[in-house]
């Protein structure tokens, strides 16, 4: 009964480090992958940025309703890109990575910079994100879900922006 029991821990200790190595493994091919995704969304190369995509994508973007399907989802891109605004430093950083079958949950963080579109200076933001692949039967994948937002509250930055001067409150002149 004990060789039996000791048998049984070694399959399960053996068996949980080769999972951890395969998710190890897993979170660095997502991250190349995350790396090369954030230098052509800073190149503007997108047609190699829409490879990553299934076609029946669905994105949450922040402060904005859902977008479903490739198609809506470059439509949603040409219209931020028509009004001026130009993404000049995107970075993502996978913090998890969790797999079940053929699908795969990505979560991290991003930071990001904006330029034009009317701004007097570059916009800074940094978040967290989500993303939901499909592993293909080629081993490669495609994004099905993504969703992010910001860590910056933006009401709590325009409150800044309007609040009087310091030393300035309630003084009339």
């Amino acid at each position: 009964m004990k060789k039996l029991f000791a048998t049984l821990f070694a399959f399960l200790f053996v068996a949980s480090l080769l999972n951890a190595q395969d998710t190890a493994e897993l979170k660095k091919k997502i991250q190349t992958m995350c790396d090369k995704y954030s230098q052509q969304m800073v190149s503007g190369d997108m047609s190699g940025l829409w490879a990553y995509y299934a076609d029946d994508i669905i994105s949450l973007p922040s402060y904005e309703p859902a977008v479903r399907g490739l198609d809506a989802v470059k439509a949603s891109y040409e219209k931020m890109k028509e009004s001026g605004m130009k993404m000049t430093k995107f970075a993502l950083t996978v913090t998890d990575v969790m797999q079940s079958g053929d699908f795969v949950v990505e979560v991290g963080t991003y930071t990001l910079t904006m330029e034009g579109g009317g701004m007097e200076m570059p916009w800074d933001d940094h978040g967290k994100y989500m993303n939901l692949w499909e592993v293909q039967d080629d081993g490669s994948m495609k994004l099905k879900v993504e969703t992010w937002n910001s860590d910056v509250n933006p009401w709590q930055e325009m409150q800044k922006m309007q609040a009087p001067e310091a030393g300035h409150e309630g003084h009339q002149h």
